[in-house]
């Protein structure tokens, strides 16, 4: 019988791996967008997303995985095998932080919140910033929306093929 790990120790395990990457993308300017330990078809994949203003190059991807993998292995944080992907966020990054959605006014955006918003569930609009923990969207009809982050379930980008 294999390893069992719970959804705690998935938590933990995230928590540590983004403490240890913390420093290493910090030193190349990027940042980490999202960090996640799955199993998928009896596999245990890490994968790290990471973002940088001028955008992640395959350079990036390549320097913090080599680094990562190595502190990973010194500090043997994950009890079982697993393989590493590191990754740009896409064009649909995920918004996770009130820096994200600062850093992306202006942009469309997708939100799914957990209950409805003036009767929606699935808001698309333009993303025109965040005020105390509240989302402002520009919906295609003009009305302003007002999300709190609580109630969002995902948030990211939501990019138009042939838009600038």
């Amino acid at each position: 019988m294999g390893l069992v790990v719970t959804n705690m120790d998935i938590k933990g395990i995230v928590n540590q791996v983004v403490r240890v990457l913390g420093p290493i993308v910090d030193q190349h300017g990027l940042e980490v967008v999202e960090v996640t330990l799955k199993s998928e078809g009896g596999r245990w994949i890490l994968r790290v997303t990471i973002d940088c203003e001028t955008g992640v190059k395959v350079e990036h991807c390549t320097m913090v995985s080599r680094e990562l993998s190595v502190h990973l292995d010194v500090e043997d944080l994950i009890p079982v095998k697993y393989n590493l992907e590191v990754s740009s966020p896409g064009l649909d990054r995920p918004l996770k932080n009130e820096r994200d959605f600062e850093r992306f006014t202006g942009r469309p955006v997708m939100i799914k919140t957990h209950r409805s918003v003036s009767g929606l569930r699935k808001i698309k609009g333009t993303l025109e910033g965040i005020d105390a923990g509240v989302v402002k969207v520009r919906l295609d009809t003009g009305n302003l929306l007002d999300i709190s982050v609580e109630d969002m379930s995902i948030a990211r980008l939501d990019y138009k093929f042939g838009s600038d």
